[in-house]
């Protein structure tokens, strides 16, 4: 997450911004042991519910629902800081207003939509509610929220969990110490996504049934790095050479009947195969693993990956299309990490059934714990480390290590009254720094910019105010355990890297094997890594807050929940910890949502200024009425203001004279992925006159995700006609024209071989193709037909020579020995595309 960021600061010096500090230590009243600042509102979280009594198995019941989050297009993406105007303008892709978006780009349209998944589990005793957001982090106060809105049986009973992809909505976090990372809190996405959740939860609640649950662990998971890779170089000699996170768990949740109900892969890696230019909303590699695997089942059956050790861990490189033009994004290798994870996570869903409970221990834990300025709060390893002072002012001795090149404590180069952050490996200002920074400069010590000084550079190049400090989210955070049986789960509030996350589960009293790590869980107070791997430098150390120790002070809070979750007795874990910060109230400072009275109409010309992707040039507002296999085509209609409900689309195809939504194996419907969405208002700026919403959705034709068996099956789109559905606000509905689908022409390259004539086939599909088509290579230009393939041979007057040939099991390129005579060879695939050479 972030990046750009060293580039900057140095231009903003070079630019001679005043950068002085206007920090405040802030020194207030005091609850549950700890100073309070007296600019925080803060709220002591209620008793753990069902606190009191023993832990027992206890017969185990499920429920699990999804849906669709209703963040508006126009919000910025979060994740990627280079995404804000002055931190690197990327996104910014035309003049349009960004009024919701803040200083950041605005997002332009959706890939993906983004869901909220939720999966309750209960035993008469105590209960969980696991709830999986497609969102960068999670926030604190949101995860308070939900249990407030679900009433005080659920205090300390929610898991929020994000996937980490980097290119969801934005504006959710009420703190200001992540409004670089998302934008500005916006009270009205807020709410919006509250209920989605709540909704969503409630669902679940309603279908609840009785079940079973195994899991299974497998410590060898990608070790060829097709899925996951580690990104840090920085640690490679101490970690022992390249390490990601190879440890995967599945959780799989029946019905006693047998239905499966959910599956819960847990394993790490980054939502970052989307750019920071890409203004498209989706839910990039860690969501394409859900649907994939979803696709694998009969039956919507609820599929929620959680995040292990991501911190230092990208998604694995692979082909997917290759973009040579404007607005183009590489979706298709976002779905081949979920192909390449399928087999794997499958085959231990399967072991994970061969040892199912009915019965079960549940116990879950919350705490929310203090972190900085206090010096007390930021001590590990039993009192072995810990900071020397918070002045701003005592400079450093400069000694780092002793001679046996372990960490000299107490840590006199870390000192920063409200925290630092940004430690980037840029060229550092002076002024920003902590004392002695200068002399540090090879150390992210000497790189690290003092929050109370960073304040007066960030508030007038991005238009927000961190306000009083210390940044109040910045103070503390929240950790979680939950047993299940004789698992663990720990829940970690950031972005937790390999080596960290390998010391908890080694320290654990679940044992290693029993204890699940989940990342990006509950809150979010940036990278968590180990001291010794913090001042090894690198990227990920510049999102911290309270230097080298923060990471580890977390994950020890985390583990003093285990023992307690793992006891015969019911702890109230809120007893033991401080209060959290609400978030923001009041209305947010928009403009009025736009009439749109052309809402539901397709133009009848294309204006000026639409933006398509790939760059491409319409003439018409409907589709192609006749589209080949593999073919792109737009459809344009002028729906709604985003801010009051974004346009959700769906494929229809005509059966027996009816039109019906195409549906995937799961039965889920086909309303995105493979229907890009793309919004322009028009005009761009909102004074320009009356402003007119403009859509383009955007289609190739290719079988969706989930209609076919595999890869190779996607030369297959049924032929027949579709159209393209979409529902807007009030229950109102636009159609395009219809779409006649037709089979796509083959391409065959042949040449003399031993035994024979050596003959290649394959789909030419166009440079604007978005969709994966295959794992070895680009899914754009030549992809070979790996489906069944039909050999004729003709003669000089169009007669057939001898019988057809058929060849079931190859790559692509077969042999065969045109009889005498043969002057051409036809070629048709499994479904119908057809080809032919000359000899």
């Amino acid at each position: 997450m972030y990046r750009t960021i060293g580039a900057t600061l140095l231009a903003a010096g070079m630019l001679g911004l005043s950068l002085v500090g206007c920090g405040d230590d802030g020194n207030g009243g005091s609850t549950s042991g700890r100073v309070i600042p007296p600019h925080c509102t803060m709220e002591q979280a209620p008793a753990t519910a069902f606190a009191g009594g023993e832990v027992s198995a206890r017969p185990l019941e499920a429920g699990a629902a999804e849906g669709i989050l209703n963040m508006p297009i126009g919000s910025a993406l979060g994740a990627y800081t280079s995404r804000a105007y002055g931190f690197g303008a990327d996104g910014f892709y035309d003049e349009r207003d960004h009024e919701l978006a803040g200083s950041f780009s605005a997002s332009v349209g959706i890939e993906t939509a983004p869901r909220v998944k939720a999966l309750v589990l209960r035993n008469g005793e105590d209960h969980v509610v696991f709830v999986r957001l497609d969102l960068g982090a999670s926030y604190r106060g949101l995860t308070r929220d939900i249990e407030k809105a679900l009433g005080e049986a659920y205090s300390g009973k929610v898991i929020l969990a994000t996937s980490h992809t980097h290119s969801g909505f934005g504006h959710f976090t009420s703190s200001e110490a992540f409004y670089l990372g998302f934008s500005i809190f916006r009270r009205e996405v807020y709410d919006a996504l509250l209920a989605d959740i709540v909704a969503t939860v409630e669902k679940a609640l309603d279908r609840m049934v009785p079940a079973r649950l195994g899991i299974a662990y497998d410590d060898h998971f990608d070790l060829d790095d097709r899925v996951n890779r580690d990104r840090r170089s920085a640690n490679d000699e101490l970690a022992g050479g390249k390490l990601d996170d190879h440890h995967l768990f599945v959780i799989r949740v029946d019905s006693t009947e047998g239905a499966p109900i959910a599956v819960v892969p847990v394993v790490g890696l980054h939502g970052t195969v989307g750019s920071p230019d890409n203004m498209w909303a989706s839910v990039d590699a860690p969501g394409y693993i859900e649907r994939v695997l979803e696709e694998s089942f009969d039956d919507e059956v609820l599929v929620m990956h959680l995040q292990g050790a991501a911190g230092d861990v990208a998604p694995a490189d692979s082909h997917g299309v290759s973009c040579s033009t404007d607005y183009c994004e590489n979706y298709a290798r976002m779905e081949s990490v979920g192909q390449h994870a399928k087999a794997a996570i499958l085959a231990l869903h399967e072991a994970a059934g061969e040892a199912m409970r009915d019965t079960i221990e549940i116990e879950m834990l919350t705490r929310d714990v203090p972190l900085g300025p206090e010096l007390e709060n930021l001590v590990i390893r039993d009192g072995a480390l810990r900071y020397a002072t918070f002045d701003g002012v005592t400079k450093p001795d400069l000694e780092i290590y002793d001679e046996d090149g372990n960490i000299i404590s107490p840590i006199d180069e870390f000192n920063a009254p409200v925290g630092a952050a940004l430690c980037s490996e840029g060229v550092p200002l002076p002024n920003l720094l902590m004392p002695g920074g200068i002399a540090l400069a090879d150390t992210p010590y000497g790189r690290c910019n003092r929050v109370d000084r960073l304040a007066s550079f960030i508030e007038p190049l991005f238009g927000f105010e961190l306000g009083d400090l210390p940044v109040c989210d910045s103070i503390h955070t929240t950790v979680s355990a939950l047993r299940l049986g004789e698992h663990v789960i720990a829940t970690l509030p950031g972005e937790p890297t390999t080596l960290l996350v390998e010391a908890l589960r080694e320290a654990s009293p679940a044992g290693a094997d029993k204890t699940i790590v989940v990342g990006y869980a509950q809150d979010h107070a940036g990278y968590l890594l180990r001291p010794e791997d913090w001042l090894l430098g690198g990227y990920e150390p510049s999102i911290t807050f309270w230097g080298p120790l923060e990471g580890e002070v977390i994950m020890e809070r985390a583990l003093d929940l285990i023992p307690l979750a793992l006891s015969p007795e019911r702890e109230d874990a809120a007893a033991g910890g401080v209060p959290y910060t609400l978030p923001k109230q009041g209305p947010d400072d928009l403009p009025p949502i736009d009439p749109s009275p052309l809402s539901g109409t397709v133009p009848e010309t294309i204006p000026e200024g639409l933006l398509v992707p790939w760059d491409a040039t319409l003439t018409q507002a409907q589709p192609a009425d006749e589209l080949m296999r593999f073919e792109t085509t737009h459809f344009v209609f002028i729906g709604d203001d985003p801010r009051k409900a974004t346009p959700r689309v769906r494929l229809e195809r005509e059966t027996d004279g009816e039109w019906v939504p195409v549906r995937r194996r799961s039965g889920r419907e086909v309303r995105d992925s493979e229907l890009l969405l793309t919004w322009t208002p028009i005009p761009l700026v909102r004074d320009a006159g009356d402003r007119h919403h403009y859509y383009v959705v955007t289609w190739q034709a290719v079988p969706a995700l989930g209609e076919v068996d595999s890869l190779d099956g996607r030369g297959g789109l049924p032929v027949g006609r579709y159209r393209i559905a979409v529902d807007l606000a009030e229950g109102r509905t636009v159609v395009s024209d219809e779409i006649t689908v037709i089979e796509s022409d083959l391409t065959l390259a042949g040449e003399a071989a031993e035994g024979g004539y050596r003959l290649s086939a394959f789909y030419d599909v166009p440079s604007d193709g978005f969709r994966l088509l295959r794992l070895d290579g680009p899914s754009t230009g030549l992809v070979p037909v790996r489906a069944a393939l039909e050999v004729r041979f003709e003669d000089g007057g169009g007669m057939p020579l001898g019988p057809d040939l058929e060849f079931v099991d190859h790559d692509g390129t077969i042999v065969v020995e045109p009889p005498d005579g043969a002057v051409r060879i036809l070629v048709r695939d499994a479904y119908g595309n057809l080809g032919q050479i000359a000899l």
